[in-house]
């Protein structure tokens, strides 16, 4: 696995305030549904059961995003991804949300999620199967 990991996400009409300016909320799905594609590429597959993929019982501890400059109409964005820091039970991950031609740079966000027991809800490390799957890529961008 290479870092940074690499989603193409497309802008449809409807991502779109009516300045014809994708909406502030959209960077934040855009890197969510990034980070399930990065997840699904290293093997932790969301309809997996808890038993097989554990790591999936997380949250969404902080988000902050930096917007630059707006993206107009319809696009296609590449959202890049680089985990940042892996922590015992917690694991922050840079985006970065640019034009699919060119250079410009939309948006830079950063979302540290925790993993957290299926049966207690309170923070519990990743497992070793987890480790083992990103951490060639922290930091590495």
């Amino acid at each position: 696995m290479f870092s940074p990991f690499r989603s193409v996400q497309h802008v449809y009409f409807d991502d779109l305030d009516a300045l014809n300016i994708l909406h502030n909320v959209r960077f934040l799905l855009f890197t969510e549904r990034a980070r399930g594609e990065l997840f699904d590429a290293l093997g932790f597959h969301w309809d997996d059961d808890l038993v097989t993929n554990p790591d999936k019982f997380h949250v969404v501890a902080e988000h902050a995003i930096k917007y630059l400059v707006p993206v107009r109409g319809l696009n296609d964005l590449v959202v890049l991804l680089t985990p940042t820091h892996l922590g015992r039970s917690s694991v922050v991950l840079s985006a970065r949300v640019e034009a699919m031609h060119g250079n410009t740079l939309h948006a830079e966000c950063t979302t540290r999620l925790v993993r957290l027991d299926a049966a207690t809800s309170k923070p519990c490390p990743w497992s070793d199967r987890f480790r083992t799957a990103i951490l060639p890529m922290v930091g590495k961008s």
